[in-house]
């Protein structure tokens, strides 16, 4: 059986999720119901893990016999992009699978986004494909999404796309105007799944490894754009994610490397000026929020929400005031 899928998945201290997610991959391939007609392999990449995960992972593979997965262990904490990266150049398969460790296979149907892939290949140069991902209360996760702008940046900064969801123009970002239950040609895709053909995602370079962590799947899609490719969002597949990384254990921190690679980003595509404005917009933003959640925290509403958020714009704001332009 010829391989056709690598699934790579990178690993940071995700040892309370990275079980359910290769039981989910195991579950899928070994069911009955599912059809599947291709080889398969699945790379971990751990960035210098110390909360056992590694262990685990070991542990796992000795326990299970399990020969389609390879862990690969990594001194330092490389970030997300240069990690990919590795995991890539040690794939077999002619697709690459970029699978966070907190998701979670929840249906069948994998195998007909290789066969939707090959199908658009006859007649386009197809980039990234993703899918509809899932909350863990089944709510939608907006994974596809336009391009940047520093117009869209000012949207989200003074809460226009939140207030205008159905508007094309304001909810243009997200693209929360539409509701995602078809497939549809995009900017680009998350990377919590992102499906690429091994050939096009080297012909692309590559992840950006500047990008530590976020941007780099939207980096990816735009070199994709500007060199005719098309990516896809694909609605007929889904799965779960948890979005509970180690950025995520920590808000503030979250806010600021989203905004740190941002960005970069915009230093790279665009100018130092659209950087300087984005990072303007962004300061706007962040104030906006501490007025917004901090007046009724002050007035000591019931709702913890309010407090919390409040203090996740302060910490992300004091982050901020130590950065190097």
């Amino acid at each position: 059986m010829a391989l056709n899928l690598s699934i790579i998945i990178i690993n940071y201290n995700s040892k309370l999720y990275i079980k359910k997610c290769i039981e989910s991959i195991f579950l899928f391939f070994n069911s009955k119901k599912n059809d599947v007609k291709f080889g398969w392999e699945i790379i971990i990449v751990d960035n210098a893990s110390n909360d056992g995960s590694v262990e685990f992972i070991e542990k796992k593979i000795s326990e299970a016999e399990l020969f389609n997965i390879r862990l690969i262990k990594l001194s330092d904490n490389s970030g997300f992009s240069k990690a990919s990266n590795i995991g890539a150049k040690n794939c077999r398969g002619e697709f690459l699978l970029f699978l966070n460790p907190d998701t979670e296979i929840i249906q069948e149907g994998l195998e007909n986004i290789l066969k939707f892939y090959n199908e658009k290949l006859k007649t386009e140069k197809i980039g990234v494909i993703g899918v509809k991902i899932l909350n863990p209360d089944g709510s939608l996760q907006y994974s596809c999404r336009s391009f940047p702008t520093l117009a869209r940046q000012f949207y989200e900064s003074f809460f226009l796309q939140r207030l205008f969801k159905k508007s094309r123009f304001f909810g243009s970002y997200f693209m929360t105007y539409w509701d995602h239950y078809d497939n549809k040609k995009v900017d680009w895709l998350t990377g919590a799944f992102m499906l690429i053909c091994r050939e096009t995602f080297f012909q692309a370079g590559c992840f950006d490894e500047d990008y530590f962590i976020y941007s780099e799947d939207t980096d990816l899609c735009l070199r994709l754009v500007k060199n005719g490719f098309i990516n896809y969002y694909c609605s007929d597949y889904s799965l779960r994610h948890t979005d509970a990384g180690i950025a995520s254990q920590n808000p503030a921190l979250r806010e600021y490397q989203i905004w740190k690679s941002r960005k970069l980003y915009f230093k790279k595509n665009y100018s130092n000026f659209h950087a300087f404005i984005l990072n303007v917009l962004y300061l706007a933003g962040v104030l906006n929020r501490i007025a917004v959640f901090g007046i009724p925290a002050m007035l000591k509403s019931k709702n913890p929400d309010f407090k919390t958020r409040f203090r996740v714009y302060i910490n992300t704001l004091k982050l901020w005031r130590k950065q190097k332009y």
